[in-house]
């Protein structure tokens, strides 16, 4: 065959429905199921901050008026969905010789096996991107893979930040009383909107210093879960295996989870939470948190709603000197409301 007649047999949209079809496993939040997922035709999305919140209503006799939705006039903020883009480069080199080894039978290595090892890496990575995102929103403060503030949402939303110190090194600390202090300020901030309950994201380093604290070990001691102490639930969502510990009203999740960030020329392994600090969230919310996914960067995808969180297209080289790949996605991960957030940490 002539090299320039090389026909690749995959199409755009058969590349992006095979790397869509991939499960994402990667990501404690994404297993957890916090974000709810909408996509959108335009690149901004509007986050509109009104006065009226959901009240109880009053009883009315039947056949009577139902009374009045008022709405308040409100503020908007506009958020720019980031463009995550990746492109990577399919040459004879990486089949040649190849040997690809299916049912134990070993064959030569073809273009479907490199173009299937390709799509799982790709959907990987943006797997992880996405799962960066959200836990950005987590904190309030979302950035990119090398270390760039995207967004802080306690600035855009003009909210002071919640911090409680758990103190954790005082033996003397009322950890009850700084349990309650989080509770309180989520549950009062949430504003109309439903929860079942509080929990906090925190590192290893904090789970095992708030375990082991005196007050908690009374207590535990003391009550029929003691064996709590010695045998925490692990949590196996999103491969994350972190402990899990329920305490003055608040369940305490450990997030194991690290992110390869490329700083400057070096790569760098990020812990999802810095040691020694965590982030209290309500749990089970309607409409708290949110991920957009806007279209692609492609006339073709312009002012549509995509199906699809990840999009891939391919071009063949001159000469049949290999195929490159394009890979994208644009989303957007926010906590709507940033003031039920708190971070926690222990200043000694």
């Amino acid at each position: 065959m002539d090299p320039e007649e090389f026909n690749f047999l995959y199409t755009s949209t058969s590349l992006t429905e095979a790397v869509n079809r991939i499960p994402n496993t990667y990501g404690l939040l994404n297993a957890m199921g916090m974000f709810n997922t909408e996509g959108t035709a335009s690149i901004l999305v509007e986050v509109r901050i009104e006065n009226g919140i959901v009240r109880v209503l009053s009883a009315q006799e039947r056949g009577g008026p139902g009374i009045e939705n008022k709405r308040e006039k409100g503020n908007s903020l506009i958020f720019k969905i980031p463009h995550f883009p990746q492109m990577d480069l399919i040459t004879p080199q990486d089949i040649q010789n190849m040997i690809a080894l299916v049912n134990r039978t070993k064959r030569p290595a073809t273009m479907d096996d490199e173009v299937a090892k390709r799509l799982d890496q790709l959907r990987t990575n943006h797997a992880i991107t996405r799962e960066f995102v959200r836990v950005g929103a987590l904190k309030g403060v979302i950035i990119d893979g090398d270390g760039t503030e995207l967004y802080n949402l306690f600035d855009e939303f003009d909210i002071t930040k919640k911090t409680v110190d758990f103190a954790l090194g005082s033996v003397g600390t009322d950890i009850m009383g700084k349990c309650e202090e989080v509770h309180d300020h989520v549950v009062a901030n949430l504003k109309g909107e439903v929860s079942d309950g509080v929990e906090v994201m925190v590192s290893g380093s904090f789970f095992s210093r708030l375990v082991n604290h005196a007050k908690v070990e009374k207590f535990y001691l003391q009550a029929e879960q003691a064996m709590q102490l010695t045998r925490f639930e692990r949590d196996r969502l999103g491969g994350n295996w972190g402990r899990v510990f329920e305490f003055g009203n608040i369940r305490f999740r450990e997030n194991k989870t690290t992110f390869p960030l490329k700083i400057g020329t070096d790569v760098v392994s990020t812990a999802a939470i810095e040691s020694g600090k965590g982030h209290a969230y309500p749990s089970g919310t309607r409409d708290t948190f949110k991920t957009w996914d806007a279209p692609a960067d492609t006339i073709t995808a312009v002012n549509s709603a995509p199906d699809d969180e990840i999009f891939i297209s391919s071009k063949v080289l001159d000469h049949g000197k290999g195929v490159e790949l394009w890979s994208e996605s644009n989303t957007l991960s926010i906590c709507k409301r940033p003031e039920t957030l708190v971070e926690v940490f222990t200043s000694n």
